[in-house]
């Protein structure tokens, strides 16, 4: 499935972060993002106690000069998609078209709970994604929208919601079900993987797809509902862990303990990275060869795991 535009594109490397931080603070860690190698710093969208991913990114992207900003992913139904596409039009105007909008259907039924937002079916949440991604491309693309779905119902000429940015703002599609990477692969910029999924209250983490044939997987999906147009998706992958050591095996079956996995899947997923600085460099090539992946994105801070930071950073310079 893997084609020689995907396998010939410059590798990306983003960090995505949960971690609360003042204004200060978000600006100062931009910084340190942009001067560690770091392409993409992306913000997610949870209805708990941190600075919200569009006044976050803003942040970001006036304290540097040349890091993209973004958001991993944005939840649909927090926002109607008029305004989702107007925060995204100013995003790219304020920073100077560096800004990705990654959007997805939601899962953390938890957060709908507490916030007293209905928590549909997903089957009725990717119905709404899908419907509000066709409004918010439209406008973001400056045309005319003309939307009677059975969750929006948007008519408005040209230009006249939104002031449509001076270029094109790139659209990420992430998940892991049939048909929001469906949904990838006919209207999508890039294409998120994750190899795991969610039970219906994400209570649970399912490593459905965190092996080799498991993306593959996941990836003809993107293909065959893009057709034509796949070559041009930029293909991207959430790890899910990174351990650099000398000692690989060891690493993994500590990680193994956690995850409730043997250590040999994580040696083999496509979702983890162990090893050297050296080894998980040659490791990256060697995926986008196989998979052509070329856009891979790391956690800034999981629980009880150090920064991921430095370790990308010695693997970005060693293969700029």
């Amino acid at each position: 499935m893997t084609t020689d535009a995907h396998r010939s594109r410059k590798l990306r490397f983003g960090l995505t972060t949960a971690t609360p931080r003042t204004g200060t603070q978000i600006r100062d860690f931009a910084r340190e993002v942009e001067a560690a190698g770091f392409d993409v710093l992306t913000f997610a969208d949870h209805l708990v106690p941190l600075a919200p991913p569009f006044t976050s990114a803003a942040a970001a992207a006036t304290a540097t000069d040349r890091l993209h900003v973004g958001t991993l992913v944005l939840n649909n139904d927090f926002r109607h998609p008029v305004e989702t596409a107007r925060e995204t039009a100013g995003l790219a105007w304020v920073s100077d078209g560096r800004f990705e909008l990654g959007i997805g259907a939601g899962h953390m039924k938890s957060e709908y709970d507490a916030a007293g937002l209905r928590f549909d079916a997903g089957a009725v949440r990717v119905s709404r994604l899908e419907e509000s991604v066709a409004v918010i491309r439209t406008l973001l693309d400056g045309e005319a929208v003309n939307v009677d779905g059975a969750h929006y119902r948007v008519h408005a000429e040209a230009g006249q919601l939104v002031a449509p940015p001076l270029g094109r703002v790139p659209l990420l599609i992430g998940g892991n079900g049939e048909r929001v990477l469906r949904l990838a692969g006919r209207v999508a910029d890039i294409a998120g993987f994750a190899g795991i999924t969610h039970n219906h209250d994400a209570t649970e983490v399912r490593l459905s797809h965190f092996g080799p044939d498991g993306l593959d997987d996941r990836i003809a999906v993107v293909a065959d509902a893009a057709g034509e147009r796949f070559e041009r998706i930029e293909l991207n992958a959430l790890i899910q862990a990174v351990v650099a050591t000398d000692q690989p095996r060891r690493a993994a079956e500590q990680l193994a303990a956690t995850l409730n996995v043997s250590p040999d899947a994580l040696l083999d997923s496509p979702f983890v990275l162990l090893g050297t600085h050296e080894q998980m460099a040659e490791e990256l090539v060697r995926r986008q060869q196989r998979f052509g992946v070329s856009y891979w994105t790391v956690f800034d801070e999981l629980p009880g795991r150090a920064s991921t930071m430095p370790d990308l950073a010695e693997i970005i310079t060693l293969l700029g």
